[in-house]
């Protein structure tokens, strides 16, 4: 097993069994009641990731509370799905390509306020949390 899967292993399983969220098919969608989970692994040599329109179709914000937890190295990066979606998933940055069907791409730019930037548009950027695997669990437990 490689390095990448062997950490995609850790959080996969930090996810179901420390945060009790449930994977949707072999996707990274997952749920837990009401709650709905996005959690793209980031590619670590280039700090990227892609949000696909089929699974931002199975958000509906009316009913699901929403989530964007990012997965970069031994971190997780959190925000709350609806407000980055309307600000930085636009018609304008959106992809495809023939093999693909619509995508969003993104870059993570850490720092000490680590922001997310929309690889469409280096200006449009979006202020992310970096909580601690224990906030996190603390978090999704009480819900």
């Amino acid at each position: 097993m490689s390095v990448a899967s062997e950490a995609s292993q850790v959080n996969l399983d930090f996810l179901i069994n420390d945060l009790g969220l449930k994977q949707v098919s072999n996707t990274a969608l997952f749920r837990k009641g009401n709650i709905l989970v996005l959690s793209p692994s980031v590619q670590n040599k280039s700090n990227t990731f892609e949000l696909g329109e089929s699974l931002m179709k199975k958000f509906n914000p009316e009913t699901d509370e929403g989530y964007l937890l990012i997965r970069i190295k031994e971190k997780f990066l959190m925000a709350k799905l609806h407000p980055f979606q309307r600000k930085m998933m636009t018609k304008d940055t959106e992809k495809s390509t023939k093999s693909k069907p619509s995508f969003w791409k993104f870059n993570v730019i850490e720092s000490i306020i680590p922001r997310i930037e929309n690889s469409g548009d280096r200006e449009l950027t979006y202020k992310i949390q970096a909580p601690t695997k224990q906030q996190l669990t603390t978090f999704f437990n009480k819900k």
